[in-house]
Formats: C-alpha cells, structure tokens, sequence
C-alpha cells in the first residue's frame, strides 16, 4: 500500500506533462482583406470550431490593405488571405514573408457597366472603378479586359474602394464600369445594368489568392501554419457539404438579411467549385502575375519566387493523407492535376 501515492503521484504528473500541449491554444488574429467569398472559409473555420480544434484561438478581423501584410509582418496576425497579384509583390521585398496555399483559382468578379454600355469593347477610353489601382480588382479587371479584345491602355481606372462603393460609382455615374463581386451587382442587374464580362466563365485567366504568414513562424512554429491550413480545408469541406449551416455563417458575417440572395450566392459559389480541395499556388497563376506585373514592378521578373513561394506545406497534408481522408477518394485527381501544376 505504500506505492500507492506514488503511483497516483507519478499518474497525476505525466496527465499534467500531457494535458498542456494536447488543451494549450494559440491566441491570434487572423485578417481577412474582403467580405466577399475569398474570406468565407476563414469565417467558416471560426464558427465551424476549425481552429479551436487545432489549437488556435483566432480572432478573425477585416482590415483594409495594407493593414493585413502590416498586421503579419508586425507579428500581429498570424496569416492574411488576399490576391497572389498583391501578395507576390509584397513577399519579395526582402525575406519576412512566404505565402501559403491558394484557396481558390477562379473569381467571381464580373464587370459591370452602365445600362448605355452594351459591350466591353464601348469602354475603350472611359472610366472602371476598383478598389485602388495595384489591388486584385484591379489585375483582374486588366486582364479580363484584354481578354474580352479591349485595349486597355485608354482605360481610366478610378480608385473607389470597397464593392459597394464601386457599385454606387456606376450608379452615380462617377464610373462607366466596375469590377463587382456578388451579392452587389445582383439588383442592378434587375434594373438593367449590364454584365459585361464574368472572370469566371474566363478560365483561361489564370489568378490565385493565398496566405500570408511570416518566415519566422515557419521557421519556429511550422505545426502552426499546417494546423492554420487544416482548419481552412475543414471549413471547405463543411461548405459543399451544409448548404443551411453555411449561409448562416456567411449572413453573420456579411449582414445580408435576405435569405434569397444569401441562397443564390450560396448555390453559385458551389456550383463554380470556388473553393480549391488541394490549394497547390499554381504555377500558371505565378507566371501569369509576372508577365502582367513586370512592366511595374521589374524585380518581380528576376526575382528567386521559390523563397517567398510554399507549396511544401500543401505537400505535408496530402502526403500525410490528410487532403484524401477528408474529401475522399474523389479527390484523388484533383491531387494529381493540382500538385503536378504547382510551383516550384
């Protein structure tokens, strides 16, 4: 018997050893760029417990660029979704920051003109609003304008902000056009403005949006960015298969109170297959932000992209059979298509 408070003694201190590092969480902020369906798994993996469940409790933020790269650099957030355009050009000034996974491949964007505007082509020398010239509406405006046979060099670009804002910059006659996102196009359609192109029936347009996260996170606490991933592929998950569960989400954070829009943006977004299962950064999408980025930016052009670019982790959670055991046996070609197309 005189063992005995020392077994339960010796018990007693290795579930204390064990309980820190299986119940201890992370505490950050993550930032999201855009209330737009680019940032749904983010808010996904929040109400969904996602990062809970891999030891990170987030704060999930919108801040306008450039809070986000900011935020990350400072070591004040852990991570930053937003277009690769914005996020290669940030990384490869100096070393601090790599980028992660590209959630998705396709936009959603669609440029929208003024009821008179009948075709792309009558936009040739008139005014596009974006966000600010050098953010992701802005390349993907550029190039679905080229793709849609317009010269873009008569373009005038107004800087107006957020979807919104650009919406009320068609309506008030500030812009000629506007590269929207859905729901905020949907009701001037109705009234007779008109789409005038959609980047996502332009799938040869190759764009990518990513994550961003310090070097040194990689370097000190890899486990963090693969955890930050899983929660992501988790809440993708969880979105094709909960219809009703993610519009409630996405309603929370979006404030859209009507429950029609919320669906048809819901059905959509599905449909499309937005939401990338094995997000490899592609290398058509990398290529594609060089040659639309060089004239501006040369250094992008002679630039090691392998330093700022990681596809390892993406590599980690398919090789671990991370990526298959959550989506399933399905996804075994898109596994082979994605990775074979990654950059490297």
């Amino acid at each position: 018997m005189q063992f005995r408070p020392l077994l339960i003694a010796t018990v007693l201190a290795l579930a204390g050893f064990a309980a820190p590092a299986a119940a201890q969480k992370v505490n950050t902020t993550i930032i999201y760029g855009a209330p737009s369906s680019t940032s749904w798994p983010l808010w996904l993996a929040k109400e969904g417990g996602y990062f809970d469940k891999y030891g990170i409790n987030a704060t999930v933020e919108f801040g306008m660029h450039p809070a986000g790269p900011a935020a990350v650099v400072s070591g004040e957030a852990l991570t930053h979704n937003l277009g690769l355009d914005t996020a290669m050009l940030a990384a490869i000034k100096g070393e601090q920051l790599i980028l992660v996974g590209a959630p998705l491949y396709v936009g959603q964007f669609v440029l929208l003109g003024r009821k008179e505007i009948k075709s792309a082509k009558d936009l040739a020398g008139k005014r596009v609003a974006v966000g600010r010239v050098g953010d992701p509406p802005y390349f993907y405006g550029l190039a679905l304008l080229e793709a849609l046979g317009v010269d873009t060099k008569n373009i005038d670009w107004v800087s107006a902000g957020a979807p919104p804002q650009r919406a009320l910059s068609v309506r008030n006659n500030l812009a000629d056009a506007a590269m929207l996102t859905p729901p905020d196009y949907y009701k001037m359609v109705d009234e007779g403005f008109t789409v005038l192109g959609r980047l996502q029936e332009q799938r040869s347009i190759p764009i990518a949006t990513s994550y961003m996260f310090r070097r040194k996170t990689l370097v000190e606490q890899p486990q963090l960015i693969e955890n930050t991933m899983k929660a992501h592929l988790e809440a993708v998950k969880r979105f094709y298969d909960d219809k009703a569960w993610s519009v409630g989400v996405i309603k929370k954070y979006t404030k859209i109170e009507d429950d029609a829009i919320l669906s048809r943006l819901y059905d959509e977004t599905k449909e499309g297959n937005i939401f990338e299962r094995v997000p490899y950064i592609p290398t058509a999408a990398v290529a594609a932000i060089v040659e639309r980025n060089k004239k501006d930016t040369p250094e992008i052009a002679t630039a090691d992209l392998r330093k700022p670019i990681n596809n390892a982790v993406i590599d980690k959670l398919v090789d671990s059979g991370f990526v298959e055991q959550l989506f399933g046996p399905s996804v075994k070609d898109e596994i082979a298509k994605n990775r074979a197309g990654a950059f490297r």
